[in-house]
């Protein structure tokens, strides 16, 4: 691939998530006021609303990454844009809204499409018929000729519907459309991680979308999503990381073989399947917890106590379970150490806040302990310690 073409390539795939983003943004200046309002994403335009189950408002998003220029009447862009329009039926009276990163020139009769009082579409007409007869481009050929081929009423009623959006915010700095949008959902001081979770969220949706395993989605499900996020971000609460969520294949295994959390499922002899649904269960718990300590919504003191509990249930079911097997005599020690493990994986009542459930955390985190992290080792085999004792000499010796 020649750096022109990886440039073209890059620009392109920005491009795509720039118009994901921005139909978020869309949606969000909607939701309150239009909670039943419908998008749709590549359906008859790049971003589609629907308003009681009929189109109301399409957007064209042009996305540029380089100085272009102010966007003028004869931009290829623009006139791209409106080759698809014309071949929208005139009877649907549908919003015709461009949003571009691009800027109108103030000396420029497409002003006239911005929304607003200044509003004069008959001005905007006028420059865009000269510039269809006068403009010498090959890549706009077509589209202008088709243009000139309208009848008067046709290209009026046409002009009439179409919205001009200049200067949007390109996708490195959509950011802050979102933070202008979504201020009043959040916790001060708290903008990184709510638009970390709400677009890990949106990311998921525009998958769906485009993939049509999801036909629509509407300003209330983005109110619902917010309300349960600003929610999760309460002090009593603690949101869950979307890449927690994700699938993971069990190639994540490979980086955590040689751990001695492993090593001790390995000693109770647990089968692979077990093993592997262990190792994911402490791979999203790290995963959890560091998301939490980077953005500051859990402090490591908080962290210790909840380890402290973890520690405490896992000594007394180990003691109890450990003491009933001398009892009766038992000798099939992985066996027992399997018992220990789904008890605790079963019976954990441990928070680390009140309206934070999630099983899989206190299971991960049990395995986090079981590798000397947060300074407890705990174990399933009723010899683990003497074991681990062996391992750790046999590493350090070597």
């Amino acid at each position: 691939m020649t750096q022109e073409s990886s440039h073209s390539a890059a620009g392109q795939a920005l491009g795509y998530v720039h118009q994901c983003m921005w139909a978020l943004v869309e949606l969000g200046k909607r939701a309150t006021s239009e909670p039943a309002a419908q998008l749709r994403l590549e359906t008859l335009d790049d971003i589609e609303f629907d308003s009681a189950g009929s189109p109301a408002e399409l957007l064209q998003i042009k996305h540029h990454t380089r100085g272009d220029g102010p966007l003028t009447a004869q931009a290829v862009d623009l006139w791209r844009t409106l080759n698809v329009w014309m071949d929208l039926p005139s009877a649907d009276k549908l919003v015709l809204r461009l949003v571009t990163t691009r800027t109108l020139s103030e000396e420029s009769g497409l002003i006239r499409l911005r929304d607003g009082e200044n509003r004069d579409t008959s001005v905007a007409l006028d420059e865009l018929l000269n510039a269809a007869r006068t403009s010498t481009s090959k890549t706009t050929d077509k589209w202008r000729e088709k243009f000139l081929h309208l009848n008067e009423t046709a290209r009026v009623e046409l002009v009439d519907r179409i919205i001009i959006d200049d200067g949007s915010l390109p996708a490195a700095h959509i950011d802050k459309e979102l933070v202008r949008t979504f201020r009043y959902a959040y916790p001060t001081g708290r903008d990184d991680v709510f638009l970390h979770l709400l677009k890990g969220w949106w990311s998921g949706v525009s998958v769906q979308l485009l993939s049509r395993t999801l036909e629509a989605v509407t300003g209330q499900d983005l109110i619902v999503q917010v309300t349960e996020i600003a929610d999760q971000l309460k002090s009593d609460a603690l949101p869950i990381d979307p890449a927690v969520m994700q699938e993971h294949d069990e190639s994540i295994s490979d980086l955590y073989k040689d751990r001695p959390f492993v090593q001790q499922l390995l000693w109770i002899a647990l089968e692979n399947n077990r093993l592997w649904k262990a190792i994911r269960d402490y791979h999203r718990s790290f995963t959890q917890r560091s998301f939490w300590l980077r953005h500051q919504l859990l402090a490591e003191t908080e962290l210790d106590r909840f380890a402290f509990r973890l520690h405490d249930e896992w000594e007394q079911t180990f003691d109890s379970r450990i003491a009933a097997m001398k009892r009766e005599g038992r000798t099939d020690h992985d066996v027992v150490g399997q018992e220990i493990l789904e008890e605790l994986a079963r019976e954990s009542r441990a928070r680390l806040r009140d309206r934070f459930d999630e099983p899989w955390f206190n299971r991960g985190m049990f395995h986090a302990l079981a590798d000397g992290e947060l300074g407890y080792r705990v174990g399933w085999h009723p010899d683990f310690e003497s074991k681990l004792e062996e391992m750790l000499s046999h590493v350090s010796s070597t």
